[in-house]
């Protein structure tokens, strides 16, 4: 019988679980006369909580999504996940009349022009109308398909700033698009790699030659396909997706739906050793604070500083690669009003706050403006944001002064002078992961070291890709790995 041991109960451990799960010998046996060796999967979380930076709970009748509250609806592996485990009824989009964003500059609120497709502009006039901007950036921007394209062979790679700088202009970059890439991982665009981050960017300056000319043609076909949607009654579609009851209901189905894994809470891994060639009893010994788990397969899908720890003395080159990511603590307040006592834009999910407005948050989110299903009637939840690159040293502030920090800034930015009916924060150390340029190349050195050893795999949110549904790809990919069928 194989052994697994999965190290980490987040969203990428719980999809390589489910995944092993359903392996054709796992199900049925056999298909077309072919199996795998039966398994044992053990997952073990350190903390009582399974699930990691994806957390939800219900109070008084709103829905907190304390970290991400969804996922990119054009990667399919959430939403797949979702229907497999049942939860197919429960996808939601974001509301239709609420999907714009703000930008905060000069202290106020601006709309984001439409027709943004990653901060990138795919639509003339709102661009020229827009009060974001001076006339000489939009002239600027105007001049980007002239712009020669980048060398990507080999290895080459470019931060997001100085990739949108190079071809929209210093001031695009610094009021909408740096703001809208680097918070998606609360993160520096001076420091983030474009091509670990937003791989589609440079995809589209290597084919196209023009971003504005790419993504103008990629909104041209999007359009066609929501008209046909429309046509066929099912409304235009939304960017992002989510769950009726918050995205820990993800978490909750699919730990529901494993059948033979033993899922271990509470349990600490200390270390991870490589056991000599040909034991019997495994390759790979995982010892934690309740003893030594052996296994034929280790996944690890901690924060890759968790995973060196762990990982201490086996590989001197897999350690050092694991310890050049560098990870930011963010945290979230969220600050419930009675509807009577603020004035959201109603068509607006939220707003970001560029770095230059030198402002003690980094951007907030209209909840119940941006979901259906998230605050009772007659109330309004808003989140904002605190921490990442910029701003970590304001998390050793307490809960209380957090609060009061952000009731300051909405009472600047919106107004809102009531008091909160509640409020609640949520921190998450050292958790969001800041792929910085070179990542790429780090990590294929990465796979290249575990492909000299067998058994040993590593996965997770910031290794490839970002988010939930990449996250979950990587867990199925390394189910994969481990349960090829043999004759």
């Amino acid at each position: 019988m194989k052994r697994v041991v999965i190290v980490g109960g987040g969203i990428t451990g719980l999809a390589t679980a489910h995944a092993l799960e359903q392996a054709p010998d796992q199900v049925s046996g056999q298909v077309s006369g072919q199996a795998s060796a039966p398994m044992s999967i053990r997952l073990v979380e350190a903390s009582a909580r399974l699930g990691g930076n994806i957390q939800t709970i219900t109070y008084n009748g709103f829905t907190i999504d304390a970290g991400p509250d969804s996922w990119v609806a054009n990667k399919p592996h959430a939403a797949r996940l979702a229907r497999a485990v049942g939860l197919g009824n429960e996808i939601i989009g974001t509301r239709p009349e609420s999907r714009k964003v703000h930008i905060v500059w000069q202290r106020r609120l601006h709309p984001m022009p439409a027709g943004l497709v990653l901060g990138i502009p795919t639509e003339v006039a709102p661009f020229l109308k827009t009060d974001l901007l001076t006339l000489d950036a939009k002239l600027r921007a105007g001049l980007e398909p002239l712009i020669p394209r980048k060398d990507w062979s080999g290895d080459a790679d470019e931060t997001i700033a100085s990739f949108v700088s190079r071809r929209l202009g210093d001031q695009i970059c610094a009021r909408l698009v740096g703001p809208l890439l680097g918070g998606i991982s609360a993160g520096d665009p001076e420091e983030l790699s474009v091509r670990a981050c937003f791989p589609q960017l440079v995809d589209a300056e290597q084919v196209q030659g023009s971003l504005i000319l790419h993504m103008m043609r990629s909104q041209h076909a999007r359009r066609k396909e929501q008209a046909a949607r429309a046509a066929a009654s099912e409304g235009k579609p939304s960017i992002f997706q989510s769950l009726t009851r918050g995205v820990g209901d993800l978490i909750v189905n699919v730990v529901h739906k494993l059948r033979t894994a033993e899922v271990l809470t509470g349990r600490s891994v200390r270390s991870i050793a490589r056991l000599e060639p040909g034991n019997s009893e495994g390759r790979w010994a995982v010892e934690t604070d309740s003893g030594t788990l052996l296994a034929d397969d280790v996944v690890i899908t901690a924060a890759a500083y968790a995973a060196a720890r762990m990982l201490r003395g086996v590989d001197r080159e897999l350690e050092d690669v694991l310890t050049t990511i560098r990870y930011v603590s963010t945290a979230t307040v969220f600050l419930a009003y009675r509807n009577t006592d603020v004035d959201f834009p109603p068509d607006s999910v939220g707003f970001l706050v560029p770095h230059a407005e030198q402002l003690p948050i980094l951007a907030g989110t209209f909840v119940s403006n941006k979901w259906n299903h998230r605050a009772p009637l007659g109330q309004a939840l808003t989140r904002v944001f605190f921490g990442g690159s910029y701003a970590e040293h304001l998390l050793e502030r307490d809960d209380d002064t957090l609060v009061q920090i952000a009731r300051e800034q909405l009472e600047r930015l919106l107004g809102i002078t009531r008091a909160p009916t509640f409020t609640r924060v949520f921190r998450f150390h050292r958790a969001s992961p800041q792929p910085a340029v070179g990542h790429l190349g780090r990590m294929a050195r990465l796979r290249r070291r575990l492909e000299s050893l067998p058994g040993l795999h590593i996965g997770g949110n910031g290794y490839v890709g970002t988010g939930i549904s990449d996250s979950i790809k990587q867990g199925e990919e390394i189910a994969a790995r481990i349960t090829p069928l043999s004759i």
